[in-house]
């Protein structure tokens, strides 16, 4: 399952997903809103809300088709979300998006639309959450030394982020590559929660958002930011935008 907001990338990830599982002996079904791509090898089903094609009742038809694996672009409604854990758990390999915040929400708002816990329990494998950074440019990167109490004027609390009295960031002059703007092309921060035998137990007790992630935390879960942060210190994108799109919210 793939969470974030409209625009951070959760089709291309799926897409991305599809293509490393994609072979001529495996059965890939998709139901989109749109189809955004064309895949080869993939049957793809657009929703048509005017013949009432809706996503729950594609992914019904889909089901009884018997596919090795099925995407369904988003779950939106109770009633899909339940016919998407009814095909997981017959044997199905299913690829879907949810908007949630981070990884660790996305279960309790499953929970909260009705899906049964030990049904989720026992068919949810992998929780990515994601946003979409700007790259520096490669043509004009450059690295400066910063002190941290610098930072702290623009982002209070940057001395708990960094050790030491400066730090090393990266930034982009501005050049004709990237349209003096510093900045070349995206790339993703991520969350990962991979659904442990204790996540497992802990959904039949429809834990909240907190609960998930203490435990997700124990079993070595890192945040959209500290993923971010590993990127700014390899230069790939810088501190402000991180800031700016994944700060820290635990």
């Amino acid at each position: 399952l793939v969470t974030g907001p409209t625009g951070s990338g959760k089709t291309t990830t799926l897409y991305a997903l599809l293509k490393l599982l994609n072979d001529p002996e495996v059965n890939i079904t998709t139901i989109e809103d749109p189809v955004e791509y064309k895949l080869t090898g993939v049957n793809q089903i657009q929703v048509n809300p005017q013949t009432n094609l809706t996503f729950a009742k594609g992914l019904r038809s889909i089901v009884r088709q018997d596919p090795d694996i099925i995407l369904v672009g988003e779950i939106r409604d109770n009633e899909t979300a339940e016919i998407a854990v009814n095909a997981a758990l017959t044997g199905h390999l299913l690829l879907s998006t949810f908007h949630a915040n981070d990884a660790a929400t996305a279960i309790p708002r499953l929970l909260d639309m009705g899906v049964e816990p030990f049904l989720l329990a026992s068919t949810l494998e992998v929780i990515i959450a994601q946003r979409l950074v700007r790259r520096i440019c490669e043509g004009c990167r450059y690295s400066k030394v910063v002190r941290v109490k610098e930072l702290e004027k623009t982002f209070i609390h940057s001395s708990r982020l960094f050790k030491g009295k400066t730090v090393t960031l990266y930034a982009g002059k501005g050049c004709a590559m990237c349209g003096n703007t510093g900045y070349r092309g995206r790339t993703g921060v991520f969350e990962f929660i991979r659904l442990s035998p204790k996540l497992q137990e802990l959904i039949l007790h429809n834990p909240s958002t907190q609960q998930v992630w203490e435990v997700a935390r124990k079993e070595k879960s890192t945040t959209l930011f500290e993923d971010g942060m590993e990127k700014v210190r390899n230069g790939i994108t810088t501190f402000e935008e991180l800031m700016r799109v994944a700060p820290p919210s635990r």
